[in-house]
């Protein structure tokens, strides 16, 4: 990631990004346990909400020295954690690694759908992505349908991708040109946005 921040606020129509915080953690675990979410996760989910808070002050740390953003997902006017959703560049610059996660109870409202368009705005015009992919287990239409809904193309199937609960899942791999993302961005745009870098950056 180039630059680290001290403070990110992204604010659509439906949903607002912000840092994620300690006091995220008892929302966070109370959604993420559930089966239905962690069926479609890499990861395998916390053994106890200590575990989420202790993740979440690293994460504090990491953002301000630039190695990720990790964003708690709520509704604009209500605060409180929904879901969560992170740009990395864990293998290359310039090429932002998505992933994100959503509640149950606030799934097919196209919450999930406005937490991508926001983070890609937030990668193409602050982060100097080139490229910006994800992930998505093959069956999991619905987050390939939000995906496909800011732009992204299926570009292949990574066949035996990740090691999960005792088997190899395969994964589509879902990517957005910035050359793409600039042609559409005359559609989109934050209805409030407050960058700020990390002192020295």
């Amino acid at each position: 990631m180039p630059a680290g921040f001290s403070h990110i606020e992204l604010v659509g129509d439906k949903v607002r990004l912000r840092p994620i915080r300690e006091g995220d953690a008892t929302n966070a675990y109370r959604l993420v346990v559930d089966e239905a979410v962690l069926a479609n996760l890499a990861w395998d989910g916390p053994a106890n909400e200590a575990e989420i808070v202790d993740t979440y002050q690293r994460w504090a740390t990491e953002m301000k020295a630039g190695e990720g953003c990790h964003l708690a997902i709520e509704l604009p006017d209500v605060a409180g954690l929904i879901g969560c959703i992170d740009v990395r560049f864990p293998r290359h610059p310039r090429q932002a690694d998505i992933g994100y996660w959503l509640g149950v109870p606030y799934w097919n409202r196209g919450y999930m759908t406005e937490a991508v368009r926001l983070v890609c705005y937030l990668s193409f015009k602050y982060l100097d992505a080139a490229r910006a992919y994800a992930t998505v287990f093959v069956g999991n239409i619905g987050s390939r349908r939000v995906l496909g809904k800011n732009g992204f193309s299926l570009d292949g199937t990574l066949r035996s991708h990740v090691y999960k609960r005792g088997k190899f899942l395969d994964s589509w791999f879902m990517t957005l040109l910035r050359s793409e993302w600039e042609a559409s961005q005359q559609q989109f745009t934050p209805r409030y946005e407050d960058i700020v870098a990390a002192e020295g950056k």
